[in-house]
Protein backbone atom coordinates (compact mmCIF):
# COMPACT_ATOMS: atom_id res chain seq x y z
CA UNK A 1 0.00 0.00 0.00
CA UNK A 2 1.41 3.32 -1.30
CA UNK A 3 1.49 6.13 1.39
CA UNK A 4 1.75 8.55 -1.73
CA UNK A 5 -1.47 9.93 -2.83
CA UNK A 6 -0.75 10.08 -6.54
CA UNK A 7 0.40 6.67 -6.66
CA UNK A 8 -2.84 5.37 -4.98
CA UNK A 9 -4.75 7.27 -7.93
CA UNK A 10 -2.55 5.64 -10.75
CA UNK A 11 -3.63 1.79 -9.42
CA UNK A 12 -7.15 0.77 -8.97
CA UNK A 13 -8.57 3.52 -6.88
CA UNK A 14 -8.78 5.74 -9.89
CA UNK A 15 -10.91 4.14 -12.27
CA UNK A 16 -13.99 4.36 -10.19
CA UNK A 17 -12.92 8.01 -9.32
CA UNK A 18 -11.92 8.48 -13.45
CA UNK A 19 -15.97 7.56 -14.55
CA UNK A 20 -17.29 9.37 -11.29
CA UNK A 21 -15.53 12.46 -12.06
CA UNK A 22 -16.93 11.89 -15.92
CA UNK A 23 -20.02 11.19 -14.72
CA UNK A 24 -20.33 13.93 -12.85
CA UNK A 25 -19.71 16.62 -15.30
CA UNK A 26 -22.12 14.78 -18.21
CA UNK A 27 -24.95 15.67 -15.56
CA UNK A 28 -23.88 19.00 -14.44
CA UNK A 29 -22.20 20.57 -17.35
CA UNK A 30 -18.66 20.78 -14.75
CA UNK A 31 -16.37 22.42 -16.86
CA UNK A 32 -13.34 20.31 -18.02
CA UNK A 33 -10.14 22.33 -17.03
CA UNK A 34 -6.39 21.30 -16.38
CA UNK A 35 -5.98 18.44 -13.33
CA UNK A 36 -5.02 19.79 -10.16
CA UNK A 37 -1.73 18.05 -7.61
CA UNK A 38 -4.34 15.99 -5.85
CA UNK A 39 -5.04 14.09 -9.20
CA UNK A 40 -1.45 13.84 -10.06
CA UNK A 41 -0.38 10.22 -11.38
CA UNK A 42 -4.56 9.20 -11.84
CA UNK A 43 -4.16 8.63 -14.90
CA UNK A 44 -0.56 7.46 -16.18
CA UNK A 45 0.37 8.95 -19.33
CA UNK A 46 0.42 6.47 -22.22
CA UNK A 47 1.45 6.35 -25.86
CA UNK A 48 -0.73 8.91 -27.94
CA UNK A 49 -3.39 6.89 -29.94
CA UNK A 50 -3.00 7.04 -33.47
CA UNK A 51 -4.83 10.53 -34.76
CA UNK A 52 -4.00 10.93 -38.55
CA UNK A 53 -0.50 9.83 -40.07
CA UNK A 54 2.56 9.70 -37.45
CA UNK A 55 6.36 9.74 -37.49
CA UNK A 56 7.11 7.37 -34.47
CA UNK A 57 10.71 7.64 -32.96
CA UNK A 58 12.60 4.78 -32.50
CA UNK A 59 13.81 5.38 -28.82
CA UNK A 60 11.13 7.75 -27.38
CA UNK A 61 12.23 9.08 -24.06
CA UNK A 62 13.59 12.60 -22.51
CA UNK A 63 15.24 14.71 -24.63
CA UNK A 64 16.91 17.96 -24.19
CA UNK A 65 14.71 20.81 -26.09
CA UNK A 66 14.90 24.52 -25.74
CA UNK A 67 12.07 27.38 -25.12
CA UNK A 68 12.99 29.92 -27.62
CA UNK A 69 11.09 33.70 -28.17
CA UNK A 70 9.71 35.43 -30.75
CA UNK A 71 13.02 37.31 -31.22
CA UNK A 72 14.54 34.24 -31.55
CA UNK A 73 16.69 34.18 -28.34
CA UNK A 74 16.71 30.53 -25.63
CA UNK A 75 15.05 31.73 -22.74
CA UNK A 76 16.16 28.06 -21.11
CA UNK A 77 16.19 24.48 -22.12
CA UNK A 78 13.56 21.40 -20.62
CA UNK A 79 13.11 18.16 -21.06
CA UNK A 80 10.71 17.17 -22.85
CA UNK A 81 9.54 13.15 -24.00
CA UNK A 82 9.78 12.58 -27.37
CA UNK A 83 6.40 9.68 -27.63
CA UNK A 84 5.89 10.83 -31.73
CA UNK A 85 7.38 13.96 -33.93
CA UNK A 86 3.66 15.01 -34.31
CA UNK A 87 2.87 15.72 -30.76
CA UNK A 88 6.63 16.78 -30.18
CA UNK A 89 6.38 19.74 -32.36
CA UNK A 90 3.06 20.87 -30.98
CA UNK A 91 4.68 20.89 -27.50
CA UNK A 92 7.45 22.48 -28.94
CA UNK A 93 5.05 25.43 -29.97
CA UNK A 94 3.28 25.42 -26.95
CA UNK A 95 6.30 26.22 -25.00
CA UNK A 96 7.49 28.76 -27.43
CA UNK A 97 4.64 30.36 -27.62
CA UNK A 98 4.60 30.76 -23.04
CA UNK A 99 7.67 32.95 -23.38
CA UNK A 100 5.59 35.80 -25.02
CA UNK A 101 4.23 35.96 -21.35
CA UNK A 102 6.13 37.26 -18.11
CA UNK A 103 4.02 34.92 -16.07
CA UNK A 104 5.11 31.86 -18.44
CA UNK A 105 8.35 32.93 -19.02
CA UNK A 106 8.74 32.40 -15.28
CA UNK A 107 7.07 29.13 -14.80
CA UNK A 108 8.80 27.69 -17.80
CA UNK A 109 12.68 28.58 -15.97
CA UNK A 110 11.29 26.67 -12.74
CA UNK A 111 10.46 23.81 -15.02
CA UNK A 112 13.97 24.07 -16.21
CA UNK A 113 15.59 24.12 -12.91
CA UNK A 114 13.69 21.60 -11.43
CA UNK A 115 14.10 19.05 -14.51
CA UNK A 116 10.34 18.86 -14.80
CA UNK A 117 9.86 16.45 -17.88
CA UNK A 118 7.20 17.58 -20.81
CA UNK A 119 5.21 15.78 -22.33
CA UNK A 120 1.83 15.02 -24.88
CA UNK A 121 -0.13 12.22 -25.29
CA UNK A 122 -3.28 10.71 -24.19
CA UNK A 123 -3.85 12.18 -20.63
CA UNK A 124 -7.22 10.41 -19.96
CA UNK A 125 -10.99 11.16 -20.73
CA UNK A 126 -12.37 14.42 -19.33
CA UNK A 127 -8.55 15.39 -18.30
CA UNK A 128 -7.16 18.51 -19.77
CA UNK A 129 -3.36 17.73 -18.11
CA UNK A 130 -1.41 16.83 -15.33
CA UNK A 131 1.61 16.98 -13.27
CA UNK A 132 2.79 13.66 -11.72
CA UNK A 133 5.31 14.02 -8.27
CA UNK A 134 6.02 10.78 -8.82
CA UNK A 135 8.28 11.45 -11.99
CA UNK A 136 8.03 14.39 -11.91
CA UNK A 137 6.82 15.05 -15.12
CA UNK A 138 3.71 16.83 -16.81
CA UNK A 139 1.53 15.60 -19.39
CA UNK A 140 -0.83 17.41 -21.28
CA UNK A 141 -3.54 15.86 -23.01
CA UNK A 142 -3.09 16.11 -27.49
CA UNK A 143 -6.89 15.49 -27.53
CA UNK A 144 -7.73 18.86 -26.34
CA UNK A 145 -7.28 22.14 -28.27
CA UNK A 146 -3.94 24.40 -28.29
CA UNK A 147 -6.08 27.05 -26.54
CA UNK A 148 -6.81 24.54 -23.81
CA UNK A 149 -3.23 23.01 -23.53
CA UNK A 150 -1.45 26.64 -23.70
CA UNK A 151 -2.73 27.71 -20.39
CA UNK A 152 -3.17 24.21 -19.22
CA UNK A 153 1.05 24.02 -19.59
CA UNK A 154 1.13 26.99 -17.10
CA UNK A 155 -1.17 25.58 -14.75
CA UNK A 156 0.66 22.20 -14.19
CA UNK A 157 4.20 23.77 -14.48
CA UNK A 158 2.78 25.80 -10.74
CA UNK A 159 2.41 22.89 -9.65
CA UNK A 160 5.58 21.27 -10.11
CA UNK A 161 7.28 24.65 -8.56
CA UNK A 162 4.36 24.29 -5.53
CA UNK A 163 5.50 20.10 -5.14
CA UNK A 164 9.11 21.37 -4.99
CA UNK A 165 8.18 23.87 -2.62
CA UNK A 166 6.11 21.65 -0.15
CA UNK A 167 8.11 18.44 -0.81
CA UNK A 168 5.07 16.94 -2.70
CA UNK A 169 2.90 18.35 0.10
CA UNK A 170 -0.01 15.67 0.08
CA UNK A 171 0.53 12.36 2.00
CA UNK A 172 -1.42 9.97 4.19
CA UNK A 173 0.91 10.87 7.08
CA UNK A 174 -1.53 14.11 6.80
CA UNK A 175 -4.87 14.63 8.21
CA UNK A 176 -7.77 14.48 6.14
CA UNK A 177 -8.29 18.31 6.66
CA UNK A 178 -4.68 19.29 6.43
CA UNK A 179 -4.59 17.16 3.05
CA UNK A 180 -7.95 19.43 1.99
CA UNK A 181 -6.42 22.52 2.98
CA UNK A 182 -2.85 21.66 0.73
CA UNK A 183 -5.23 20.18 -2.02
CA UNK A 184 -7.59 23.35 -2.26
CA UNK A 185 -4.80 26.23 -2.36
CA UNK A 186 -2.51 24.38 -4.33
CA UNK A 187 -5.14 24.44 -7.12
CA UNK A 188 -6.48 27.90 -6.27
CA UNK A 189 -3.13 29.01 -6.66
CA UNK A 190 -2.51 27.18 -10.02
CA UNK A 191 -5.57 28.29 -11.54
CA UNK A 192 -4.75 32.07 -10.22
CA UNK A 193 -1.39 31.72 -11.96
CA UNK A 194 -2.93 29.92 -15.34
CA UNK A 195 -5.61 32.91 -15.23
CA UNK A 196 -2.77 35.80 -15.58
CA UNK A 197 -0.79 33.79 -17.73
CA UNK A 198 -3.89 33.92 -20.30
CA UNK A 199 -4.57 37.35 -19.55
CA UNK A 200 -0.95 38.09 -20.64
CA UNK A 201 -0.89 36.32 -23.93
CA UNK A 202 -4.03 38.20 -24.89
CA UNK A 203 -2.46 41.64 -23.88
CA UNK A 204 -0.19 40.89 -26.87
CA UNK A 205 -2.36 39.46 -29.13
CA UNK A 206 -3.26 35.91 -28.53
CA UNK A 207 -6.77 35.58 -26.84
CA UNK A 208 -6.89 32.02 -27.32
CA UNK A 209 -6.16 31.19 -23.93
CA UNK A 210 -7.43 34.07 -22.23
CA UNK A 211 -10.94 33.22 -23.85
CA UNK A 212 -11.21 29.69 -22.61
CA UNK A 213 -10.53 30.73 -19.34
CA UNK A 214 -13.50 33.53 -19.57
CA UNK A 215 -15.48 29.70 -20.62
CA UNK A 216 -14.71 27.76 -18.34
CA UNK A 217 -13.76 29.67 -15.24
CA UNK A 218 -15.54 33.38 -15.78
CA UNK A 219 -15.93 34.36 -12.65
CA UNK A 220 -12.15 33.13 -11.81
CA UNK A 221 -11.46 35.21 -15.34
CA UNK A 222 -13.98 38.17 -14.36
CA UNK A 223 -12.31 38.88 -10.93
CA UNK A 224 -8.80 38.59 -12.24
CA UNK A 225 -9.74 41.37 -15.15
CA UNK A 226 -11.25 43.60 -12.51
CA UNK A 227 -8.28 43.41 -9.95
CA UNK A 228 -5.90 44.08 -13.02
CA UNK A 229 -7.89 47.23 -13.82
CA UNK A 230 -8.36 48.54 -10.36
CA UNK A 231 -5.09 47.64 -9.00
CA UNK A 232 -2.71 45.84 -11.62
CA UNK A 233 -2.22 42.92 -12.70
CA UNK A 234 0.86 42.11 -11.05
CA UNK A 235 -0.20 43.40 -7.85
CA UNK A 236 -1.23 41.18 -4.51
CA UNK A 237 -4.02 42.54 -4.11
CA UNK A 238 -5.27 40.88 -7.83
CA UNK A 239 -3.64 37.71 -7.29
CA UNK A 240 -5.06 37.35 -3.94
CA UNK A 241 -8.36 37.62 -5.65
CA UNK A 242 -8.17 35.66 -7.88
CA UNK A 243 -6.89 32.80 -6.00
CA UNK A 244 -9.93 33.04 -3.51
CA UNK A 245 -12.69 33.38 -6.67
CA UNK A 246 -11.44 29.49 -6.95
CA UNK A 247 -13.35 28.45 -3.53
CA UNK A 248 -16.67 29.79 -4.97
CA UNK A 249 -16.98 26.29 -7.53
CA UNK A 250 -18.11 23.85 -4.60
CA UNK A 251 -19.02 21.67 -7.05
CA UNK A 252 -15.83 21.37 -8.49
CA UNK A 253 -13.64 21.46 -5.23
CA UNK A 254 -15.57 18.66 -4.42
CA UNK A 255 -14.29 16.41 -7.28
CA UNK A 256 -10.99 16.67 -5.21
CA UNK A 257 -12.20 15.92 -1.61
CA UNK A 258 -14.06 12.99 -2.73
CA UNK A 259 -10.73 11.91 -3.96
CA UNK A 260 -9.30 12.30 -0.78
CA UNK A 261 -11.74 10.89 1.15
CA UNK A 262 -11.39 7.45 -1.24
CA UNK A 263 -7.98 7.72 -0.51
CA UNK A 264 -8.07 7.76 3.12
CA UNK A 265 -10.76 5.34 3.59
CA UNK A 266 -8.24 2.64 0.91
CA UNK A 267 -4.94 3.38 3.10
CA UNK A 268 -6.89 2.73 6.49
CA UNK A 269 -8.34 -0.61 5.18
CA UNK A 270 -5.16 -1.65 3.70
CA UNK A 271 -2.43 -0.25 4.42
CA UNK A 272 0.23 -2.12 6.96
CA UNK A 273 0.63 -1.92 10.54
CA UNK A 274 3.80 0.02 10.19
CA UNK A 275 2.61 2.43 7.61
CA UNK A 276 -0.52 3.09 10.19
CA UNK A 277 1.81 4.19 12.69
CA UNK A 278 2.12 7.36 11.58
CA UNK A 279 -0.66 8.04 9.62
CA UNK A 280 -3.19 10.86 9.88
CA UNK A 281 -1.33 12.43 12.72
CA UNK A 282 0.60 15.82 11.10
CA UNK A 283 -1.47 19.33 10.28
CA UNK A 284 0.52 21.90 9.20
CA UNK A 285 1.42 25.87 9.65
CA UNK A 286 -1.25 27.22 7.41
CA UNK A 287 0.56 30.53 7.18
CA UNK A 288 3.83 28.70 5.93
CA UNK A 289 1.38 26.72 3.21
CA UNK A 290 -0.18 29.72 1.94
CA UNK A 291 3.06 31.41 2.05
CA UNK A 292 4.92 28.96 0.14
CA UNK A 293 2.27 28.06 -2.70
CA UNK A 294 1.23 31.45 -3.38
CA UNK A 295 3.66 33.55 -5.14
CA UNK A 296 4.79 35.09 -8.14
CA UNK A 297 8.23 36.55 -9.03
CA UNK A 298 9.94 34.72 -5.93
CA UNK A 299 7.28 36.31 -3.64
CA UNK A 300 4.08 35.18 -1.54
CA UNK A 301 1.31 37.59 -2.70
CA UNK A 302 -1.03 35.79 0.77
CA UNK A 303 0.83 35.48 3.89
CA UNK A 304 -2.11 34.93 6.37
CA UNK A 305 -3.20 31.03 6.32
CA UNK A 306 -6.36 32.30 8.48
CA UNK A 307 -7.82 32.70 4.76
CA UNK A 308 -7.79 29.06 4.48
CA UNK A 309 -9.82 27.84 7.43
CA UNK A 310 -12.48 30.18 6.71
CA UNK A 311 -16.36 29.12 5.90
CA UNK A 312 -15.86 30.36 2.32
CA UNK A 313 -12.62 28.21 2.38
CA UNK A 314 -12.48 25.38 4.45
CA UNK A 315 -16.49 24.03 3.46
CA UNK A 316 -17.35 20.52 3.13
CA UNK A 317 -20.31 18.78 2.03
CA UNK A 318 -22.27 16.39 4.03
CA UNK A 319 -21.62 13.49 1.81
CA UNK A 320 -17.79 13.88 1.91
CA UNK A 321 -17.98 14.39 5.81
CA UNK A 322 -19.79 11.23 6.10
CA UNK A 323 -17.18 9.33 3.65
CA UNK A 324 -14.28 10.59 6.69
CA UNK A 325 -16.09 9.09 9.39
CA UNK A 326 -16.36 5.60 7.53
CA UNK A 327 -12.37 6.15 7.33
CA UNK A 328 -12.10 7.13 10.87
CA UNK A 329 -13.92 4.55 12.34
CA UNK A 330 -12.21 1.75 9.98
CA UNK A 331 -8.73 3.45 11.16
CA UNK A 332 -9.66 3.35 14.89
CA UNK A 333 -10.68 -0.22 14.16
CA UNK A 334 -7.28 -0.91 13.08
CA UNK A 335 -5.15 1.41 15.66
CA UNK A 336 -7.64 2.83 18.41
CA UNK A 337 -6.72 6.05 16.87
CA UNK A 338 -9.03 8.15 14.93
CA UNK A 339 -8.93 11.48 12.47
CA UNK A 340 -11.74 13.22 13.36
CA UNK A 341 -10.09 16.49 11.44
CA UNK A 342 -12.55 16.87 9.35
CA UNK A 343 -15.14 17.56 11.97
CA UNK A 344 -13.23 21.12 11.76
CA UNK A 345 -14.55 21.74 8.44
CA UNK A 346 -18.07 23.85 7.57
CA UNK A 347 -20.60 21.60 6.46
CA UNK A 348 -22.28 22.72 2.57
CA UNK A 349 -26.03 22.32 2.45
CA UNK A 350 -27.89 21.11 -0.66
CA UNK A 351 -28.62 24.36 -1.62
CA UNK A 352 -24.60 25.47 -1.62
CA UNK A 353 -24.78 27.31 1.36
CA UNK A 354 -22.29 26.86 4.18
CA UNK A 355 -22.73 26.82 8.16
CA UNK A 356 -21.10 29.34 10.22
CA UNK A 357 -20.87 26.35 12.62
CA UNK A 358 -17.91 23.64 11.87
CA UNK A 359 -19.08 20.10 12.44
CA UNK A 360 -17.42 20.21 15.50
CA UNK A 361 -19.20 23.41 16.83
CA UNK A 362 -22.49 21.68 15.59
CA UNK A 363 -22.73 19.00 17.28
CA UNK A 364 -21.35 20.94 20.89
CA UNK A 365 -24.66 23.25 19.92
CA UNK A 366 -26.69 20.22 19.16
CA UNK A 367 -25.57 18.53 22.39
CA UNK A 368 -25.91 21.81 24.61
CA UNK A 369 -29.93 21.77 23.25
CA UNK A 370 -29.94 18.32 24.41
CA UNK A 371 -28.91 18.85 27.39
CA UNK A 372 -31.52 21.88 27.69
CA UNK A 373 -33.67 20.16 27.01
CA UNK A 374 -33.50 17.66 29.22
CA UNK A 375 -32.98 19.86 32.40
CA UNK A 376 -36.14 21.71 30.93
CA UNK A 377 -37.66 17.90 31.05
CA UNK A 378 -36.84 17.56 34.71
CA UNK A 379 -37.42 20.69 35.81
CA UNK A 380 -41.16 20.57 34.25
CA UNK A 381 -41.31 17.34 36.34
CA UNK A 382 -39.81 18.57 39.57
CA UNK A 383 -42.46 21.52 39.05
CA UNK A 384 -45.33 19.00 38.44
CA UNK A 385 -44.52 17.45 41.97
CA UNK A 386 -44.64 20.67 43.72
CA UNK A 387 -47.75 21.23 42.51
CA UNK A 388 -49.14 17.73 43.67
CA UNK A 389 -47.86 18.41 46.78
CA UNK A 390 -49.03 22.37 47.17
CA UNK A 391 -52.38 20.81 46.34
CA UNK A 392 -52.10 17.99 49.00
CA UNK A 393 -51.52 20.71 51.50
CA UNK A 394 -54.46 23.07 51.03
Amino acid sequence: MSNSISEFFSKSGIKKFKNGAKSIADKTAVRVVATSMVLAGAFGATKARSNGERVELKNPGPVTAFAVTERGDTLCSYLAEKTDSASFARLQNLVNNATKSRTGREVLKSISDQNTVLTMGDAGAGTVGFFNPENNSICLNEHFGDAMLQSCLVHEGKHSVQSFSLNNGIHSENTFYTNTLISRVMEAAAVATQTKFSYELAQVGDSAAWKAMQKEHKDIADTFEAGAKKYGKDKKKTMRATMLAWYKDKSYAELYDRSLAQFHTSFAANASVNQLEGAFRKSINTDKLIRAVCQQGGKSYATDGNLLTTPETAYLSRDVYFQTKVASSTFEGRTGRMDSSAAFMYPVEKDGTVSKLTYVQEAQQEARQVKQEKQERQAAKTQMVVNKLNMRTR
